[in-house]
Order: structure tokens, then sequence, then C-alpha cells
């Protein structure tokens, strides 16, 4: 089981006016991928669980392209049982593992699921969520419309900065984010 850890708080994640913790993602992944997708999951999220074959999709249309998918659950009551049933279950071949390191409080992740592609200085390049087939929690469409991920890796890979890249995730919430503005 992967275990996502690291010390040292990375500069240079400027777009999103944070900064991650930069645990060697080469390490993590086990190849020098250009572009790095973290995924945020919970194994209980019924989107999370509906989205699996968009993921495993995804998964193929980029196999042998520099780009890396990994799966980062941020929920501490989340075990490593779950994970390993939830990857299993789901057919995922990522790698996957705990949020130890915090990368969901550092990126502003909010929801399950919610993805970053990060480039190889660890900039986020999109932050937002997989396609549009939920349009509110537990409101979906019939039919997909937009497949942001795809897009903005295709973007990426062609060289283009990403057309949109910021969308709204739509999902279960991250335990312990407060969803509201303080100031409410």
């Amino acid at each position: 089981m992967l275990t996502l850890t690291s010390t040292t708080p990375s500069p240079s994640l400027t777009s999103c006016n944070c900064s991650v913790p930069s645990a060697n993602l080469v390490d993590l992944c086990g190849m020098e991928p250009v572009w790095r997708v973290l995924i945020f999951l919970a194994p209980l999220c019924p989107i999370c669980q509906n989205m699996s074959f968009d993921l495993r999709q995804l998964e193929k249309d980029f196999a042998g392209e520099p780009v890396e998918f990994v799966g980062v659950f941020p929920n501490p009551s989340t075990t490593e049982d779950q994970i390993a049933t939830f990857q299993q279950t789901y057919g995922l071949d990522m790698n996957m593992g705990k949020d130890t390191a915090h990368w969901a409080e550092a990126l502003g992740a909010r929801w399950t699921p919610e993805v970053f592609v990060l480039d190889e200085a660890d900039s986020v390049v999109y932050q937002g969520r997989i396609n549009d087939r939920y349009f509110a929690p537990g409101k979906r469409r019939s039919k997909t419309k937009r497949r942001d991920l795809d897009g903005a890796l295709r973007d990426c890979l062609a060289g283009r900065d990403v057309a949109k890249p910021v969308t709204d995730a739509v999902g279960c919430p991250i335990e312990g984010v407060r969803l509201t503005d303080p100031q409410d």
C-alpha cells in the first residue's frame, strides 16, 4: 500500500496560491511523469464509486503517456483495507494511499472526487472535476457532455495552456473541511 508522506513544503504551486508538501512523486509513482494527476477519493462516496469507470478509461487512454494517476484518500477515517477494497472493487491500476502529508489541505481540496494536475515543477495546471456528469450531489446527467480532466491532460500533452484550468468539483465533502465562509 502506498503511503503519501512529506515534510518539506514546495513553493512552486503558485497558480493555486498555495504550497504543497513536496513528497517526491517519482518515489510515489515509480516513474518520472511530466504530468501528475492527484485524485482525492473516498471509498464510501457514491460519486467516487460511480466515477470509477471514467477513471479506468482515463488510465487506459493515457497509458504510455507521461501521465501518472495517484489516488489520494484524505479522510482520516479511511482505512488501508478500505483503500485496497476500493481499488480492487473498481479495477483501478493507479497507486493509492492515505493522505498522511495533508495534500488535500495544502491544495485546498474540498470534495471527493476532486483532481489536481501538476506539471513537472509541481505547479497546479488544472483543478476540479473529472467530468460534468454530476452537477449537484446526487444529481447527474444522463450523458456526460464535458470531459474536463481528459481535455486538460490533452492540452498539457499538446503543449497548450489548459483551456479551463479550474472547474467546480461535485462530490462528498472531505472530513474536517469547512465548506462555508467563516464570515457567514
